[in-house]
Protein backbone atom coordinates (compact mmCIF):
# COMPACT_ATOMS: atom_id res chain seq x y z
CA UNK A 1 0.00 0.00 0.00
CA UNK A 2 1.69 3.51 -0.93
CA UNK A 3 1.72 5.48 1.88
CA UNK A 4 1.32 8.80 0.21
CA UNK A 5 -2.38 10.44 -0.17
CA UNK A 6 -3.82 12.46 -2.60
CA UNK A 7 -5.72 15.87 -1.16
CA UNK A 8 -8.04 17.74 -4.00
CA UNK A 9 -8.73 20.72 -2.63
CA UNK A 10 -6.88 23.38 -0.92
CA UNK A 11 -9.07 25.37 1.21
CA UNK A 12 -8.82 25.53 4.88
CA UNK A 13 -9.89 21.73 5.37
CA UNK A 14 -7.57 20.60 3.18
CA UNK A 15 -4.79 22.35 4.20
CA UNK A 16 -5.63 21.30 7.99
CA UNK A 17 -5.62 17.51 6.56
CA UNK A 18 -2.58 17.62 4.77
CA UNK A 19 -0.76 19.25 7.54
CA UNK A 20 -1.78 16.32 10.05
CA UNK A 21 -1.29 13.62 7.45
CA UNK A 22 2.03 14.79 6.93
CA UNK A 23 2.74 14.93 10.68
CA UNK A 24 1.66 11.55 10.83
CA UNK A 25 4.38 10.38 8.61
CA UNK A 26 2.34 10.04 5.11
CA UNK A 27 3.31 11.82 2.07
CA UNK A 28 0.68 14.21 0.71
CA UNK A 29 0.37 15.34 -2.71
CA UNK A 30 -2.36 18.68 -2.52
CA UNK A 31 -4.16 19.84 -5.64
CA UNK A 32 -5.72 22.86 -6.57
CA UNK A 33 -7.52 24.22 -9.25
CA UNK A 34 -7.25 27.61 -8.49
CA UNK A 35 -3.25 29.30 -8.39
CA UNK A 36 -3.13 29.22 -4.76
CA UNK A 37 -4.07 27.21 -1.72
CA UNK A 38 -6.55 29.14 0.64
CA UNK A 39 -9.73 29.42 -0.14
CA UNK A 40 -12.12 31.77 0.97
CA UNK A 41 -10.71 31.67 4.41
CA UNK A 42 -7.65 33.59 2.70
CA UNK A 43 -9.38 36.54 1.46
CA UNK A 44 -12.01 36.90 4.05
CA UNK A 45 -11.34 39.51 7.38
CA UNK A 46 -12.25 37.92 10.52
CA UNK A 47 -13.66 35.05 11.71
CA UNK A 48 -16.84 33.85 14.21
CA UNK A 49 -17.45 34.20 17.18
CA UNK A 50 -14.31 35.34 18.28
CA UNK A 51 -13.49 38.07 15.47
CA UNK A 52 -10.02 36.50 15.31
CA UNK A 53 -7.93 38.07 12.15
CA UNK A 54 -8.54 35.12 9.46
CA UNK A 55 -5.25 35.17 6.94
CA UNK A 56 -3.62 35.72 10.57
CA UNK A 57 -4.82 32.17 11.10
CA UNK A 58 -4.34 30.40 7.53
CA UNK A 59 -0.99 31.99 6.48
CA UNK A 60 1.06 30.08 8.78
CA UNK A 61 -0.51 27.27 8.26
CA UNK A 62 -0.31 27.62 4.42
CA UNK A 63 3.79 28.37 4.42
CA UNK A 64 3.73 25.31 6.29
CA UNK A 65 2.45 23.32 3.65
CA UNK A 66 5.02 24.93 1.43
CA UNK A 67 7.96 24.15 3.50
CA UNK A 68 7.08 20.55 4.61
CA UNK A 69 8.94 18.21 3.09
CA UNK A 70 6.10 15.44 3.04
CA UNK A 71 3.96 17.99 1.37
CA UNK A 72 3.67 18.35 -2.52
CA UNK A 73 1.30 21.12 -3.86
CA UNK A 74 0.13 21.04 -7.70
CA UNK A 75 -1.66 24.34 -8.41
CA UNK A 76 -3.17 25.40 -10.67
CA UNK A 77 -4.09 21.61 -11.12
CA UNK A 78 -6.65 19.36 -11.44
CA UNK A 79 -7.23 15.78 -11.50
CA UNK A 80 -8.02 13.96 -14.80
CA UNK A 81 -7.48 10.21 -14.27
CA UNK A 82 -7.81 7.48 -10.99
CA UNK A 83 -7.17 3.75 -11.86
CA UNK A 84 -6.88 1.13 -9.53
CA UNK A 85 -8.20 0.48 -6.03
CA UNK A 86 -7.87 1.36 -2.28
CA UNK A 87 -4.38 1.24 -1.36
CA UNK A 88 -3.01 1.53 -4.89
CA UNK A 89 -4.78 4.13 -6.56
CA UNK A 90 -3.09 5.65 -9.78
CA UNK A 91 -3.65 9.30 -10.38
CA UNK A 92 -3.37 11.14 -13.52
CA UNK A 93 -3.58 15.24 -12.82
CA UNK A 94 -2.91 17.83 -15.42
CA UNK A 95 -1.06 20.73 -14.40
CA UNK A 96 -1.68 24.07 -15.84
CA UNK A 97 1.67 25.77 -16.48
CA UNK A 98 2.43 29.52 -15.00
CA UNK A 99 4.85 30.39 -17.43
CA UNK A 100 6.39 32.27 -13.98
CA UNK A 101 9.51 29.78 -12.89
CA UNK A 102 10.49 29.41 -9.40
CA UNK A 103 12.72 31.83 -9.43
CA UNK A 104 10.50 34.69 -9.19
CA UNK A 105 11.38 36.76 -6.29
CA UNK A 106 7.40 38.73 -6.18
CA UNK A 107 9.05 41.84 -6.95
CA UNK A 108 5.83 42.89 -8.83
CA UNK A 109 7.72 44.93 -11.53
CA UNK A 110 6.27 42.93 -13.88
CA UNK A 111 2.60 43.42 -13.21
CA UNK A 112 3.45 47.41 -12.99
CA UNK A 113 4.29 47.55 -16.70
CA UNK A 114 1.47 44.92 -17.81
CA UNK A 115 -1.11 46.81 -19.97
CA UNK A 116 -4.31 44.26 -19.19
CA UNK A 117 -6.99 45.65 -16.27
CA UNK A 118 -9.08 42.83 -15.32
CA UNK A 119 -11.76 42.15 -12.43
CA UNK A 120 -10.00 39.73 -9.43
CA UNK A 121 -12.01 36.80 -9.10
CA UNK A 122 -9.88 35.90 -5.76
CA UNK A 123 -11.50 39.36 -3.73
CA UNK A 124 -15.11 39.11 -5.41
CA UNK A 125 -14.09 41.11 -8.06
CA UNK A 126 -14.29 43.63 -5.30
CA UNK A 127 -10.21 44.72 -7.00
CA UNK A 128 -8.58 44.62 -10.04
CA UNK A 129 -5.15 42.55 -11.31
CA UNK A 130 -3.19 42.54 -14.34
CA UNK A 131 -2.74 39.51 -16.72
CA UNK A 132 0.43 38.49 -14.93
CA UNK A 133 -0.42 38.79 -10.80
CA UNK A 134 -0.45 36.85 -8.04
CA UNK A 135 -3.82 36.25 -6.57
CA UNK A 136 -3.27 37.17 -2.85
CA UNK A 137 -0.30 38.76 -1.27
CA UNK A 138 0.35 35.32 1.04
CA UNK A 139 -0.03 33.02 -2.05
CA UNK A 140 0.96 29.91 -1.95
CA UNK A 141 2.86 29.03 -4.34
CA UNK A 142 4.38 32.34 -4.55
CA UNK A 143 5.34 33.11 -8.01
CA UNK A 144 3.26 34.94 -9.98
CA UNK A 145 1.42 33.49 -12.52
CA UNK A 146 0.05 34.97 -16.46
CA UNK A 147 -3.54 34.82 -16.92
CA UNK A 148 -2.49 33.57 -20.73
CA UNK A 149 -6.51 33.76 -21.92
CA UNK A 150 -6.16 37.34 -21.19
CA UNK A 151 -3.15 38.45 -22.16
CA UNK A 152 -1.64 40.43 -25.17
CA UNK A 153 0.77 37.36 -25.60
CA UNK A 154 -0.38 33.66 -27.39
CA UNK A 155 2.44 31.63 -27.53
CA UNK A 156 4.17 30.03 -29.34
CA UNK A 157 2.86 31.82 -32.45
CA UNK A 158 2.43 35.34 -31.01
CA UNK A 159 4.86 37.21 -28.62
CA UNK A 160 3.14 40.90 -29.00
CA UNK A 161 3.83 42.67 -25.82
CA UNK A 162 6.44 40.89 -23.90
CA UNK A 163 6.59 44.14 -20.98
CA UNK A 164 6.70 41.71 -17.94
CA UNK A 165 9.87 39.63 -20.21
CA UNK A 166 11.75 43.07 -20.36
CA UNK A 167 11.05 44.06 -16.81
CA UNK A 168 11.77 41.07 -14.93
CA UNK A 169 15.63 41.06 -13.36
CA UNK A 170 15.58 37.34 -12.92
CA UNK A 171 14.39 36.74 -16.26
CA UNK A 172 11.67 33.72 -15.16
CA UNK A 173 9.14 34.36 -17.44
CA UNK A 174 9.01 32.11 -19.96
CA UNK A 175 5.91 31.82 -22.49
CA UNK A 176 7.14 28.94 -24.41
CA UNK A 177 6.21 26.15 -21.35
CA UNK A 178 4.10 24.07 -22.35
CA UNK A 179 0.33 24.83 -21.20
CA UNK A 180 -0.42 21.57 -19.68
CA UNK A 181 1.79 19.17 -18.70
CA UNK A 182 0.45 15.85 -16.71
CA UNK A 183 1.93 14.18 -13.41
CA UNK A 184 0.97 10.80 -12.67
CA UNK A 185 1.32 9.98 -8.98
CA UNK A 186 0.46 6.67 -6.52
CA UNK A 187 -1.55 7.03 -3.86
CA UNK A 188 -3.02 5.29 -1.32
CA UNK A 189 -5.99 6.97 -0.51
CA UNK A 190 -8.13 10.35 -1.58
CA UNK A 191 -9.45 12.77 0.28
CA UNK A 192 -11.83 15.03 -1.51
CA UNK A 193 -11.71 18.70 0.43
CA UNK A 194 -13.42 21.01 -2.68
CA UNK A 195 -15.19 23.29 -0.96
CA UNK A 196 -18.82 25.23 -2.04
CA UNK A 197 -19.28 27.88 -4.01
CA UNK A 198 -22.04 30.87 -3.40
CA UNK A 199 -25.46 31.36 -5.52
CA UNK A 200 -25.78 33.84 -7.80
CA UNK A 201 -28.52 35.60 -6.33
CA UNK A 202 -28.93 37.69 -9.86
CA UNK A 203 -31.55 34.68 -10.59
CA UNK A 204 -33.94 36.15 -7.71
CA UNK A 205 -34.65 39.45 -9.73
CA UNK A 206 -36.97 41.10 -7.03
CA UNK A 207 -33.88 41.56 -4.95
CA UNK A 208 -32.14 44.05 -7.51
CA UNK A 209 -28.95 42.12 -7.61
CA UNK A 210 -26.25 43.10 -10.61
CA UNK A 211 -28.88 46.55 -11.08
CA UNK A 212 -27.88 48.62 -8.26
CA UNK A 213 -23.95 48.69 -6.40
CA UNK A 214 -25.00 49.14 -3.15
CA UNK A 215 -26.78 45.64 -3.24
CA UNK A 216 -23.91 43.33 -2.03
CA UNK A 217 -23.11 39.66 -1.85
CA UNK A 218 -21.66 38.57 1.53
CA UNK A 219 -18.45 38.03 0.42
CA UNK A 220 -18.36 41.28 -1.30
CA UNK A 221 -19.08 42.93 1.77
CA UNK A 222 -16.25 41.32 3.10
CA UNK A 223 -14.05 42.47 0.84
CA UNK A 224 -15.23 46.45 2.26
CA UNK A 225 -14.51 45.02 5.75
CA UNK A 226 -10.92 43.93 4.86
CA UNK A 227 -8.07 46.16 5.17
CA UNK A 228 -6.31 44.85 1.69
CA UNK A 229 -9.38 45.28 0.06
CA UNK A 230 -10.56 47.82 -2.36
CA UNK A 231 -11.74 50.78 0.50
CA UNK A 232 -9.16 49.60 3.05
CA UNK A 233 -10.77 47.94 5.71
CA UNK A 234 -13.62 51.14 5.10
CA UNK A 235 -17.48 50.35 4.35
CA UNK A 236 -18.17 52.89 1.60
CA UNK A 237 -21.19 52.67 -0.70
CA UNK A 238 -20.31 51.49 -4.32
CA UNK A 239 -22.67 54.06 -5.44
CA UNK A 240 -21.02 57.05 -4.23
CA UNK A 241 -18.31 56.29 -2.34
CA UNK A 242 -19.69 57.49 1.39
CA UNK A 243 -20.07 55.57 4.21
CA UNK A 244 -23.72 54.17 4.80
CA UNK A 245 -25.87 55.17 7.96
CA UNK A 246 -28.12 52.41 7.78
CA UNK A 247 -27.63 48.72 6.22
CA UNK A 248 -29.89 45.45 6.25
CA UNK A 249 -28.91 41.78 6.02
CA UNK A 250 -30.96 39.16 4.14
CA UNK A 251 -31.08 35.42 3.23
CA UNK A 252 -31.08 34.20 -0.49
CA UNK A 253 -31.85 31.04 -2.08
CA UNK A 254 -31.62 28.69 0.85
CA UNK A 255 -34.71 26.78 1.91
CA UNK A 256 -36.22 28.14 -1.16
CA UNK A 257 -38.15 25.17 -3.01
CA UNK A 258 -37.47 27.43 -6.59
CA UNK A 259 -33.35 27.30 -5.82
CA UNK A 260 -31.64 25.12 -3.13
CA UNK A 261 -34.22 23.43 -0.42
CA UNK A 262 -32.32 22.74 2.22
CA UNK A 263 -30.58 25.23 4.63
CA UNK A 264 -27.01 26.31 3.90
CA UNK A 265 -26.48 26.86 7.84
CA UNK A 266 -23.37 28.96 8.63
CA UNK A 267 -24.87 31.80 6.84
CA UNK A 268 -26.79 33.00 10.17
CA UNK A 269 -23.52 33.23 11.52
CA UNK A 270 -21.60 35.30 9.07
CA UNK A 271 -24.82 37.62 8.79
CA UNK A 272 -24.24 38.24 12.52
CA UNK A 273 -20.61 38.97 12.40
CA UNK A 274 -21.02 41.68 9.37
CA UNK A 275 -24.06 42.98 11.73
CA UNK A 276 -21.52 43.42 14.56
CA UNK A 277 -18.75 44.51 12.33
CA UNK A 278 -20.94 47.08 10.69
CA UNK A 279 -22.05 48.56 13.84
CA UNK A 280 -18.48 48.86 14.72
CA UNK A 281 -17.47 50.31 12.07
CA UNK A 282 -19.92 53.31 12.72
CA UNK A 283 -23.07 52.41 10.71
CA UNK A 284 -26.10 53.32 13.10
CA UNK A 285 -28.78 51.21 12.33
CA UNK A 286 -28.17 47.43 11.14
CA UNK A 287 -30.99 45.18 10.67
CA UNK A 288 -30.60 41.33 10.25
CA UNK A 289 -33.77 39.48 8.07
CA UNK A 290 -33.32 35.99 9.61
CA UNK A 291 -35.89 33.00 8.94
CA UNK A 292 -34.16 31.04 12.07
CA UNK A 293 -31.09 31.87 13.30
CA UNK A 294 -28.21 28.51 13.23
CA UNK A 295 -26.68 29.17 16.67
CA UNK A 296 -24.96 25.99 16.77
CA UNK A 297 -21.29 26.29 17.49
CA UNK A 298 -19.48 26.82 20.58
CA UNK A 299 -19.78 30.79 21.50
CA UNK A 300 -22.31 31.51 18.79
CA UNK A 301 -25.55 31.62 20.60
CA UNK A 302 -23.44 33.92 23.03
CA UNK A 303 -21.93 36.06 19.93
CA UNK A 304 -25.63 36.45 18.98
CA UNK A 305 -26.39 38.01 22.37
CA UNK A 306 -23.62 40.25 21.85
CA UNK A 307 -24.61 41.42 18.50
CA UNK A 308 -27.86 42.12 20.16
CA UNK A 309 -26.71 43.92 23.05
CA UNK A 310 -24.46 46.14 20.76
CA UNK A 311 -27.55 47.10 18.94
CA UNK A 312 -28.08 44.84 15.89
CA UNK A 313 -31.79 44.57 14.95
CA UNK A 314 -32.88 41.00 13.98
CA UNK A 315 -36.17 40.56 12.38
CA UNK A 316 -37.86 37.29 11.57
CA UNK A 317 -38.86 37.44 7.92
CA UNK A 318 -37.31 37.14 4.13
CA UNK A 319 -37.11 40.03 2.08
CA UNK A 320 -39.63 39.91 -0.84
CA UNK A 321 -38.29 43.00 -2.50
CA UNK A 322 -35.41 45.64 -3.24
CA UNK A 323 -35.97 48.45 -5.20
CA UNK A 324 -34.04 51.81 -5.66
CA UNK A 325 -36.03 54.58 -3.59
CA UNK A 326 -33.99 57.39 -5.26
CA UNK A 327 -31.40 57.71 -2.53
CA UNK A 328 -31.00 54.75 -1.41
CA UNK A 329 -32.56 50.81 -1.37
CA UNK A 330 -36.15 49.99 -0.20
CA UNK A 331 -36.68 46.83 1.26
CA UNK A 332 -39.96 45.45 1.55
CA UNK A 333 -40.15 42.03 4.13
CA UNK A 334 -42.47 40.23 6.30
CA UNK A 335 -42.14 40.30 10.01
CA UNK A 336 -43.47 36.86 11.02
CA UNK A 337 -43.72 37.29 14.26
CA UNK A 338 -45.66 40.69 13.80
CA UNK A 339 -47.39 39.63 11.22
CA UNK A 340 -46.96 42.53 9.29
CA UNK A 341 -45.49 43.49 5.70
CA UNK A 342 -43.19 46.43 6.58
CA UNK A 343 -41.37 48.83 3.92
CA UNK A 344 -38.06 50.42 4.83
CA UNK A 345 -34.79 52.43 3.51
CA UNK A 346 -31.31 51.53 3.79
CA UNK A 347 -28.32 52.98 2.16
CA UNK A 348 -26.49 49.74 1.71
CA UNK A 349 -28.42 45.63 1.57
CA UNK A 350 -26.70 42.61 2.03
CA UNK A 351 -27.42 39.28 0.78
CA UNK A 352 -26.36 36.27 2.76
CA UNK A 353 -26.52 33.56 -0.77
CA UNK A 354 -27.32 29.84 -0.22
CA UNK A 355 -24.46 27.59 -0.45
CA UNK A 356 -23.98 25.19 -3.51
CA UNK A 357 -21.70 22.61 -4.91
CA UNK A 358 -18.58 23.95 -6.78
CA UNK A 359 -18.93 23.82 -10.32
CA UNK A 360 -17.46 20.72 -11.82
CA UNK A 361 -17.58 18.64 -9.07
CA UNK A 362 -20.29 15.82 -10.83
CA UNK A 363 -17.41 15.71 -13.50
CA UNK A 364 -14.70 14.90 -10.62
CA UNK A 365 -17.61 12.80 -8.92
CA UNK A 366 -17.26 10.63 -11.83
CA UNK A 367 -13.33 10.43 -12.19
CA UNK A 368 -12.90 9.34 -8.52
CA UNK A 369 -16.09 6.99 -8.52
CA UNK A 370 -17.79 9.25 -5.76
CA UNK A 371 -21.53 9.63 -5.26
CA UNK A 372 -21.81 13.31 -5.48
CA UNK A 373 -25.08 12.94 -3.39
CA UNK A 374 -28.59 14.97 -4.30
CA UNK A 375 -27.80 17.90 -5.76
CA UNK A 376 -30.46 20.71 -7.18
CA UNK A 377 -29.43 23.08 -10.30
CA UNK A 378 -31.31 26.23 -11.41
CA UNK A 379 -33.06 26.11 -14.39
CA UNK A 380 -33.70 30.23 -15.09
CA UNK A 381 -37.54 29.98 -14.96
CA UNK A 382 -37.61 28.97 -11.26
CA UNK A 383 -38.29 25.54 -11.73
CA UNK A 384 -36.76 23.00 -9.95
CA UNK A 385 -34.98 19.80 -11.09
CA UNK A 386 -35.48 16.64 -9.49
CA UNK A 387 -32.78 15.80 -7.23
CA UNK A 388 -30.15 13.90 -8.76
CA UNK A 389 -27.27 10.83 -6.93
CA UNK A 390 -24.30 9.69 -8.36
CA UNK A 391 -23.62 6.69 -7.83
CA UNK A 392 -19.72 5.22 -8.39
CA UNK A 393 -18.61 2.11 -10.14
CA UNK A 394 -19.25 -0.90 -8.17
CA UNK A 395 -15.09 -1.07 -7.90
CA UNK A 396 -14.81 2.02 -6.45
CA UNK A 397 -17.76 2.49 -4.51
CA UNK A 398 -16.87 3.49 -0.44
CA UNK A 399 -13.55 4.32 -1.62
CA UNK A 400 -12.95 8.12 -1.38
CA UNK A 401 -14.05 10.54 1.94
CA UNK A 402 -15.49 14.35 1.22
CA UNK A 403 -14.59 17.25 3.27
CA UNK A 404 -15.63 21.10 3.46
CA UNK A 405 -13.88 24.43 2.71
CA UNK A 406 -13.98 27.43 4.52
CA UNK A 407 -16.66 29.99 4.62
CA UNK A 408 -17.59 33.63 4.88
CA UNK A 409 -16.69 33.84 8.48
Amino acid sequence: MSDRVLVIGDGIAGIQAALDLARAGARVTLVERAPTIGGKMSVLDKNFPTLDCSICIEAPKMSEVEQHPNIEVLAPAEVEQVEGQAGAFRVTIRQRSRFVTDECTRCDLCTQVCPMVLPNEFTASMGVRRAIYTPIPQAVPGAYLVDIENCLNDPPNYLLCQRCVEACPPKCIDFLMPRTRSTVREVGAILVATGYELFHPAALRAYGYGTHPDILTSLEFERLLTSAGPTGGEILRPSDGRPPATCCSSCVGSRDRRFYPYCSRFCCMYSIKHAFQALDHGIRDVTVLYMDVRAYGKGFDAFWDRARREGARFVRGRSASIRPNGQGLRVRYEDTLAGQIREEDYDMVVLAPAVRPPQGLAELARILGCGAGPRRVHQGGGGARRPAVHHPPRHLRGRVRRGSQGHPG
